[in-house]
């Protein structure tokens, strides 16, 4: 990971510059900043040493910056502490600003990361509070897709959770992600390709998947994703090669891997039916068979994190323990997947070694399921 010195404000206008126009002449930057030629060649030999411009030109280094493309919606909430199905259950409901995407980049902002979230939202009422209450955390959302609002709705996640804070069923209306072509992407592909990081979720269409991974091809970048759903990580099989890291819980990876079929509802149910020990064997035993998979950090709940990679031929299965919360401690477990996400992107972005990046992903995971909010602002504390 690069690591680069902290600019001056006469070092960020120059940099600035150069970044809006690579062909821009020292005697050009002089007259639009108004100082002497023999300074903007100080300024940019100080840019060269500190890691901002590399070799001969102006060619600059990627910014120690995560992109996140992925969904961004409200999510709406009822809870019913004695729900009965088929009823109509007394509870409360609760908005918040939500979405896969939109989620991690906020959870990256709370712990000190410089984010820009590539996403699309309406022009309604909706899309308004999204953008408000998102750039209130820090995160750059001066990239959005604004669509009007005759042609598609911003995203709206409808949840139904229980006593316990665990989800009874949902309804998400996501189509206004159709608006994250490849049009939008290919117009923000200089600030895609200038980061240090990219993060993407399963929301997108498949087709989009494919065009956003060859666009970063050969870029020297993190990339990482999140497995989202069962169904939606199915989006991910033939990519897995141009990914480091993928975050998924145990049915997600069983399914990405081909070990369960979710067609054949007997796979599904044989696997419920197996204990975790014998299916965490199983996912190694299938992971070992391809040497080319990006490193996997998978959910198990209370079971903790299970982490495996491939090195010399081996695979390794690694287990880390869920940090102890108690029941009556738990609001809700929605955003709990997002945080470990978040937490281990923030470690690897801070150099963190794997094992210290997943424990803060668990930590960040642990303070969300005590949180109302899909995002809890205690992830702050962890920085």
């Amino acid at each position: 990971m690069l690591t680069i010195e902290k600019l001056t404000e006469r070092e960020k206008e120059v940099l600035a510059l150069i970044k809006k126009d690579a062909t821009i002449s020292r005697e050009e930057i002089a007259n639009k900043l108004k100082i002497s030629e023999s300074a903007v060649g100080t300024y940019i030999h100080h840019l060269s040493t500190k890691g901002y411009l590399l070799g001969r030109g102006y060619i600059t280094a990627p910014e120690q910056k995560v992109v996140i493309v992925g969904g961004a919606n409200l999510d709406i909430k009822g809870y019913s502490p004695n729900y009965i199905k088929g009823s109509s259950s007394p509870g409360w409901i609760k908005e918040s600003s939500g979405g896969v995407g939109r989620n991690i980049a906020e959870d990256l902002a709370l712990l000190e990361q410089e984010v820009v979230l590539l996403t699309a939202v309406s022009s309604d009422h909706f899309g308004d509070q999204l953008k408000v209450e998102t750039e209130a955390v820090g995160v750059d959302i001066s990239h959005f897709k604004t669509t009007p609002a005759q042609d598609y709705k911003t995203g709206v996640y409808l949840a139904h959770m229980d006593q316990n804070g665990d989800l009874i069923g949902a309804v998400n209306d996501m189509r206004i992600l159709k608006e994250i072509d490849s049009n939008y992407l290919n117009n923000k592909r200089k600030i895609i390709e200038t980061s240090s990081m990219l993060i993407f979720d399963t929301n997108l269409e498949e087709n989009i998947i494919s065009f956003l991974l060859e666009l970063v091809k050969d870029k020297k970048m993190i990339k990482i994703t999140d497995a989202v759903s069962v169904e939606k990580s199915l989006k991910l099989k033939g990519k897995l090669t141009e990914l480091d890291y993928l975050r998924a819980n145990l049915d997600e990876a069983e399914v990405i891997l081909d070990i369960v079929n979710i067609v054949k509802m007997e796979d599904s149910e044989s696997a419920q039916k197996m204990d975790l020990e014998a299916r965490l064997e199983r996912l190694k035993r299938e992971y070992s068979r391809n040497k080319e998979l990006p490193e996997m950090i998978i959910s198990a709940g209370q079971n903790g994190v299970y982490y495996l990679s491939q090195s010399e031929g081996e695979t390794e299965l690694r287990h880390f323990e869920a940090v102890k919360v108690s029941s009556n401690e738990i609001v809700e477990t929605t955003g709990a997947g997002d945080a470990l996400t978040a937490g281990f992107a923030a470690g690897i972005m801070n150099e963190m070694s794997i094992n210290e990046a997943i424990k803060l992903g668990i930590k960040a995971s642990a303070l969300t399921v005590k949180s109302e909010l899909t995002c809890s602002p205690d992830l702050s504390k962890l920085v």
